[in-house]
């Protein structure tokens, strides 16, 4: 076996390399002695035989890989040697450098504590020094207070005392300050002298300034004003501030007063003089009280301002019920009203008083001997300026505190100012919620809602009942201007209110009146007209009611714009929301008017069908008397020079549309026309399929049509010649020279032509050609 090895090595050692590379590794790989003693098969002897070859040769390989390295191994070994004496000096030099950092590091702290202790001991020394300085100030102070106290020095005592104030309570009630700032002469402790000289100093200022209110002397009220503040004492300079400027709208409130109230607008005045004296005293007072106490700070004037005039405010109003009697008037009013028939406005807090419209006149007969309309409208006018000027003077207060707001929140002085004031009772801007003026005002709009509702449906009652036609210039009755002059009116006075709610009132009411109260009275009389036969004076009553419906409309949609537009400048300058609102207030006039049109289309067609259309198919059946379509050319010459039919339509259709022209305005007659044509060409159609017609005859039936068609579109301004789309189709069919030009228009060919006869109508149109077979006609 030893024979067998050496021969293998011998012969094939770098196959037998390869071989073991490649071999994969089985049980006997790395065979224990035991494992081999235990083996008795020869085929196993011999694979593990061959294993241990092949790790023997892989050993004898890895040898001879360390062996080629041992030269690179001694070099490094050696390089090793020459460095073994330099490492051991290195090694004592570094122990001797961390000794040398040890001992610096150990003095340097023993030198921080040493600073840090003389650092410490600096700050005290001059907290020391601080301290000593303040008391020493604060004697100073102390003597400059007595000092200009005594020298009656009221600035100089108050500008110590604010020196005085600005130091730490730690140094007033410091042990240091009890012992050095007592005197002989001033043997109290700092503090209880700090206090005993406010009390005495606030005192003498605010006596001072109340004197200088008396003597109205400006200068000495600016004079002390300034000093509140040196004191820490800005609320009750503020307070004092506003006692004085309300002082002076009180005055100029009871100074309006006092006249007799010759003017018609009176008390409305007074209350704009009123609000005119707040303004005025808020944009020249504000800059002296920001100078002095800071921005912001006004709004604690701007809060006893409000108080003042709501009080000022409401003794007017009650002046002004009390002269104008407007209890008294809405009481009586109210004595007129029928609880069942109420109106009662979905919009808002305002409240309607005065009867639903529609109910019996004779509720409102005795009124106008108790009540005169125009004290009523004088009264009217008065309620609405002192709606408008009372919400023009809440926006300008509200504007101007919101100001004052924003200045204290960002100096985060809000707290200060207007801590005391419930938010329950006062918004965001420091104002009341409610103010006494808004609730009185409140209670105006209502007497005016009252009384507004009350006048107009009197005045739209009387007008109806006064109604009558004299100018015959005018093609309406007198009632249609003077109760649209009166919506006007009402309508104006509701916008300048600018109060929305009364102005949703108002239109709710107005449209009610307009349908049940105006537009109600003209169905009731057109229903009526004709009771005594179709008579000339029926005719005329007729038209006149109709021309009173279509001016009315005319009236109505325009008033309706000038309104939107009086908003614009009115209620706009409210808010967005309230402009919206109005204009969707506004829409429920222009459904009115939509309601007012469908009426006059029935009222129109009702006297189209009546007078006019009875009389139309028997002027075109004599228009066509002795008339025919068949003719020689002799005929048509004949016709063609008389033209016979033309003239008789004209002037017998001219008969009949003569009153309608003189009575109807402009609309209405051309909505007769248009009725009138409908019918004629309706007419005229089923006379033409029952006549016979050659190629002449068809060529002078065209020339008919254009001659009339013509002058039908000059009868009115409103579109009629698509009316005779059909009988011109119907000549374009007859004029044909032969069936088979019908395919040039007909079909595919008839793009330019939208044709309005069915295909029946078509072929009956083309048999009354005479000169056209049946049989080619039915082959089409």
């Amino acid at each position: 076996m030893v024979q067998d090895k050496s021969s293998v090595m011998s012969r094939e050692p770098e196959e037998a390399k390869d071989e073991a590379s490649k071999e994969p590794k089985q049980q006997f790989h790395n065979p224990s002695l035991d494992f081999i003693k235990s083996l008795t098969n020869l085929t196993d002897i011999q694979e593990c035989l061959r294993q241990l070859e092949l790790e023997e040769i892989q050993v004898d390989a890895d040898l001879d890989e360390l062996l080629a390295e041992r030269e690179k191994l001694e070099g490094s070994l050696d390089k090793l040697e020459v460095l073994e004496p330099q490492l051991g000096s290195l090694q004592h030099e570094s122990k001797a450098l961390v000794k040398v950092i040890s001992d610096t590091s150990n003095l340097a702290e023993s030198i921080s504590v040493k600073v840090r202790q003389l650092d410490l001991e600096q700050s005290r020394v001059q907290m020391t020094i601080k301290h000593v300085e303040d008391i020493q100030e604060l004697k100073f102070c102390i003597s400059g207070i007595q000092r200009a106290m005594e020298q009656l020095d009221h600035e100089d005592a108050a500008r110590y005392m604010q020196k005085a104030l600005k130091f730490d309570k730690s140094i007033l009630e410091g042990s240091f300050a009890e012992i050095s700032v007592p005197s002989a002469s001033n043997p109290e402790y700092p503090t209880v002298i700090l206090s005993n000289a406010k009390a005495r100093l606030l005192e003498i200022i605010s006596t001072e300034f109340e004197n200088a209110v008396q003597r109205q002397s400006a200068e000495d009220i600016t004079r002390y004003f300034k000093l509140f503040p040196l004191l820490g004492e800005e609320q009750v300079g503020l307070d004092k501030y506003s006692k004085f400027v309300c002082a002076i709208v009180a005055g100029k409130a009871q100074a309006s007063l006092v006249e007799p109230p010759k003017s018609p607008t009176f008390y409305a005045d007074a209350l704009v003089r009123l609000f005119e004296s707040v303004a005025i005293i808020i944009d020249q007072h504000q800059p002296v009280v920001e100078k002095y106490y800071g921005p912001g700070k006004m709004l604690r004037v701007i809060q006893r301002l409000q108080e003042e005039s709501d009080l000022r405010s409401r003794k007017i109003l009650e002046a002004f019920e009390e002269e104008r009697e407007v209890n008294r008037k809405v009481t009586e009013i109210k004595s007129f009203r029928d609880p069942k028939k109420t109106l009662v406005s979905s919009i808002g807090p305002i409240r309607s008083l005065t009867p639903q419209p529609g109910m019996s006149s004779p509720h409102l007969t005795s009124v106008p001997d108790i009540i005169d309309p125009r004290e009523l409208d004088i009264n009217l006018n008065e309620m609405v300026l002192i709606s408008q000027r009372a919400s023009l003077y809440n926006r300008f207060l509200e504007s101007r505190a919101k100001s004052e707001v924003e200045h204290l929140e960002n100096e985060h002085q809000m707290k200060d100012t207007v801590v005391e004031k419930p938010k329950n009772l006062y918004n965001d801007s420091g104002l009341l919620r409610t103010s006494g003026l808004s609730r009185k005002v409140e209670e105006i709009v209502d007497h005016y809602l009252a009384i507004e509702e009350f006048f107009l449906r009197r005045s739209v009652d009387k007008a109806m009942k006064i109604d009558e036609y004299t100018d015959y210039s005018s093609k309406t009755s007198s009632c249609v201007d003077d109760v649209f002059y009166i919506l006007k009116k009402t309508i104006s006075r509701a916008v300048h209110t600018s109060n929305i709610d009364c102005l949703a009132a108002m239109i709710n009411f107005i449209k009610n009146t307009l349908e049940m109260d105006y537009m109600s009275v003209f169905q009731k009389n057109m229903g009526n007209a004709f009771t005594n036969g179709d008579t000339k004076e029926a005719r005329f009553q007729y038209m006149l009611l109709l021309n009173n419906i279509s001016v009315s409309i005319e009236y109505l949609e325009r008033l309706t714009v000038e309104i939107e537009q009086e908003s614009l400048s009115t209620i706009a300058s409210l808010s967005e929301n309230a402009l919206a609102k109005a204009k969707a207030v506004l829409s429920g006039l222009t459904a009115s008017s939509s309601k007012f049109k469908k009426i006059l289309n029935q009222g129109i067609e009702e006297l189209f069908e009546r007078t006019l259309r009875p009389r139309l198919r028997p002027l075109l059946l004599d228009s066509y008397r002795e008339i025919k379509y068949v003719v020689t050319d002799e005929e048509y010459a004949e016709q063609e020079a008389l033209n016979s039919f033309v003239h008789r339509f004209m002037s017998g259709f001219d008969a009949l549309i003569e009153p309608f022209k003189f009575a109807l305005t402009e609309d209405n007659y051309n909505q007769v026309i248009v009725n009138a044509v409908i019918i004629l060409t309706k007419t005229w159609e089923k006379i033409i399929f029952q006549k016979k017609f050659n190629k002449m005859g068809a060529i002078r039936f065209d020339k008919d049509l254009r001659a009339v068609g013509f002058y039908l579109v000059s009868l009115t301004t409103f579109p009629v010649r698509e009316k005779l789309t059909r009988l011109n189709q119907m000549a374009m069919l007859l004029d044909l020279e032969a069936l088979e030009d019908l395919y040039e228009i007909w079909g595919s060919n008839s793009e330019t032509i939208t044709w309005r006869l069915t295909d029946a109508e078509v072929r009956r149109v083309l048999s009354s050609r005479i000169d056209f077979q049946p049989e080619d006609i039915a082959r089409l």
